[in-house]
């Protein structure tokens, strides 16, 4: 598996990116959401974030975007993977097995000491993913959203 570094223009990684926010939210992003989402993304490319295209064979198969952040404790470097998808019609390859040795291999050449891959709620089958790739939960996090109701709450009858 070759990680390639993503061209900030690239119309198909955008593309993609839709359908793989669509894919995890169940909708499809706002085009002036998304198009906010990858300016700040590709900000820090090559720096502390690096987004890849996921190459095997000369086939781009999916995508990953990881980060480097130093732990504010120890100082020591830790490794995110915060976005990962494999196209559908190449799922069941062990590409993305592949693919996750390729970002962790990068991760740690940069010293990361630990690598966290963030799995958004609900979604069990990346949780098992990440569990088959060596994985550990080690927390959960949680979003205060004020918009949003909150599960069990009764709605407010109108008089």
């Amino acid at each position: 598996m070759k990680l390639e570094h993503v061209d900030p223009g690239d119309k198909k990684f955008r593309d993609w990116m839709r359908h793989y926010r669509e894919e995890i939210n169940g909708e499809a992003p706002p085009d002036d959401w998304l198009d906010q989402y990858l300016k700040v993304l590709f900000k820090d490319q090559g720096k502390t974030r690096h987004i890849w295209w996921a190459v095997d064979q000369s086939r781009k198969v999916g995508f990953a975007v990881a980060t480097l952040q130093r732990g504010m404790v120890d100082g020591r470097s830790q490794g995110m993977v915060a976005e990962f998808f494999i196209y559908p019609e190449y799922r069941r390859e062990g590409l993305g097995r592949r693919l996750a040795e390729a970002v962790i291999e990068f991760l740690r050449a940069q010293g990361a000491g630990e690598v966290y891959a963030a799995v958004v709620a609900g979604n069990v089958r990346g949780l098992r993913f990440w569990e088959a790739c060596g994985f550990q939960i080690a927390r959960y996090a949680m979003v205060y959203r004020p918009e949003a109701r909150h599960e069990g709450e009764e709605e407010e009858e109108e008089l």
